[in-house]
């Protein structure tokens, strides 16, 4: 049986990109995105915290019309973490 992959998000790149366009804050690039503040955050958290989401399409899609691609640049893939939480149901 494959391995479940996960899109991650790559925040060092993110923050990188958010100083080359004097986004000073996670909330102006909510309201860039037109994305929440909290989907922000918890795309940034580590994903052996519980409160971890990883990014949807939607998500990806808006990064990406933001700020122009590729895909490499903002996100990786990564290996299932089976168990990282309570709430996880991989």
């Amino acid at each position: 049986m494959k391995e479940k992959l996960l899109v991650r998000l790559n925040v060092e790149a993110l923050e990188d990109e958010m100083q080359r366009n004097n986004i000073a804050s996670d909330t102006e690039l909510a309201a860039k995105l037109g994305v929440s503040l909290t989907q922000i955050w918890r795309a940034k958290l580590p994903p052996e915290d519980p409160r971890h989401n990883y990014p949807g399409a939607a998500f990806i899609a808006k990064v990406l019309d933001a700020f122009g691609g590729p895909f490499e640049k903002f996100f990786f893939l990564e290996k299932a973490l089976r168990g990282r939480n309570s709430n996880n149901n991989l």
